[in-house]
């Protein structure tokens, strides 16, 4: 685990009373402008759906953002389909993701993780990069173009 500002960082699986900050979460600037927002309903569905995980983020013990994977057992994947920190440039999301990735190895069995970014989410896109993801296809969405995203675990 990564020691961020002298905080643990961790996951859990989330609790249902977590969904409204994650609701207002998504709906701060930084985040909004990348992401497809939610509303509490719309969490509340997939948070019920038997594929669909809800991750917390933890620094120390304050909740620091949240993560939702799909699990699609057909294609032996794990669409990851969001990733919300509330504060950015400290390594949060990275060590997240480092640790999602282990979730899905060694909880879910599941060796390729995919997910989709806007092409205007540069920062996104060099974190992914970084952390070994590779474009495999682009597909639009709302006059926007999505770029796809993979990388195979081992």
């Amino acid at each position: 685990m990564l020691n961020v500002r002298n905080y643990m960082l961790r996951l859990t699986p989330s609790e249902v009373a977590h969904l409204s900050k994650f609701v207002t979460m998504e709906s701060v600037a930084d985040n909004s402008q990348f992401i497809i927002s939610s509303s509490l309903s719309t969490h509340q569905s997939q948070f019920a759906d038997t594929n669909v995980r809800y991750l917390t983020i933890y620094l120390g013990n304050e909740i620091a953002g949240f993560m939702i994977l799909a699990v699609e057992p057909e294609l032996k994947s794990v669409e990851f389909r969001r990733i919300v920190v509330a504060k950015k440039g400290l390594g949060i999301g990275q060590e997240a993701i480092n640790q999602m990735e282990k979730y899905v190895l060694e909880e879910l069995r599941i060796s390729r993780v995919w997910l989709d970014v806007f092409e205007d989410n540069l920062r996104a896109q060099h974190i992914y990069q970084k952390l070994g993801y590779q474009q495999f296809d682009t597909m639009p969405y709302d006059n926007k173009i999505l770029l796809l995203f993979e990388k195979h675990l081992h």
